[in-house]
């Protein structure tokens, strides 16, 4: 069973909102997009268009938000365009809890979605994926940050066991195989683990025409790999997208090759430093893993078709790497 989308009651609203400075709210209307767990309405106030989010469960502890929000104002500082945070009145702290729950409140920043047509789109996201990790290496913080100090965990395998049944027997063994890959390839070349922005994907970015303007949600940031960040980049703007009422099955398991090649034509241009053959050959197990993640603690038989969707992806990119780092090669 699909999760339904979390909504912001007007409770929530109106009690939030008399923290801040905002004056009288001509109209508010919900934003559908990001995660089902962190409800955002956009707010047209005297103070201007902004943007309030309520924090999802796991990634709203209050030191945690902290350390999320010294990184984007470090950032800022840095010259990377990220929404701005709005202080409270009373001593401009950058968010809000509220009935248990933690909220943030931004400049809204117009703009349009990612153009899966237009490659320039891609090769923005790779060159700022650059130039955010540079800004974020100015960075000084307080707060603990979260961590991520493997690049694969190889313990998220165990989470197959209950749905074992329900998988394609190639699944079981390509499965452990491909992640074991994985783990030693990004063993063998694991740069220091460094800031990186955690969810660097076609959703978390405002472009107006061909120009990315700026970079949202930094929910997920941490310290972490930023090599697997990269290979998780590849595949989250050049994976092909389902059409309306479309099964997994259905789907084209190759990527986009034009996506591919700008991102990291982009991502290259802009002196990023890691090899081709590296971060495609981190790509397959670095989508598994992050299937597993999302698996929980209750896989279902959903959870089954979503787990056999994604690998056949995976599968596709571990036969063909030789073809794929000759794309970008040359």
């Amino acid at each position: 069973m699909t999760a339904s989308r979390q909504q912001l009651s007007q409770r929530e609203i109106e009690g939030v909102l008399r923290q801040y400075q905002v004056g009288t709210v001509h109209n508010i209307r919900e934003l559908p997009e990001g995660s089902l767990y962190s409800p955002k309405v956009i707010l047209d106030t005297e103070r201007g268009t902004l943007l309030l989010k309520r924090r999802a469960r796991g990634l709203d502890m209050p030191a945690l938000v902290a350390f999320g929000h010294e990184v984007v104002l470090g950032c800022q500082r840095n010259g990377l365009c990220v929404p701005p945070l709005v202080g409270t009145k009373e001593d401009n702290s950058s968010f809000v809890q509220f009935s248990d729950h933690v909220y943030e409140l931004f400049v809204f920043i117009e703009g349009q979605r990612f153009d899966y047509a237009n490659p320039n789109h891609a090769f923005e996201m790779g060159s700022l994926l650059v130039e955010t990790h540079g800004a974020m290496d100015r960075v000084q913080t307080t707060f603990p940050p979260a961590t991520e100090p493997e690049s694969i965990d190889l313990a998220r395998l165990n989470a197959i066991n209950p749905i074992e049944h329900l998988l394609p027997p190639k699944l079981s063994e390509d499965v452990p195989r491909i992640i074991g890959y994985a783990h030693e390839l990004a063993q063998a070349n694991a740069p220091s683990p460094a800031l990186v922005h955690g969810d660097w994907h076609p959703g978390n970015m405002i472009f107006r025409n061909d120009a990315l303007v700026a970079v949202c949600d930094f929910d997920n940031t941490r310290i972490g790999s930023r090599l697997r960040e990269l290979a998780q980049s590849l595949v989250h703007v050049s994976m092909v997208t389902p059409s309306p009422g479309q099964r997994g099955a259905e789907i084209a398991v190759e990527p986009d090759a034009a996506r591919l090649v700008s991102f990291w034509n982009g991502y290259r241009d802009a002196g990023g430093s890691e090899n081709a053959r590296t971060a495609v050959g981190l790509m397959p197990g670095v989508m598994l893993d992050e299937a597993l993640a999302s698996l929980g603690t209750t896989p279902n038989e959903h959870h089954g078709a979503m787990l056999s969707a994604v690998w056949r992806k995976a599968a596709w990119i571990d036969e063909n790497q030789a073809r794929l780092i000759d794309r970008l090669n040359h």
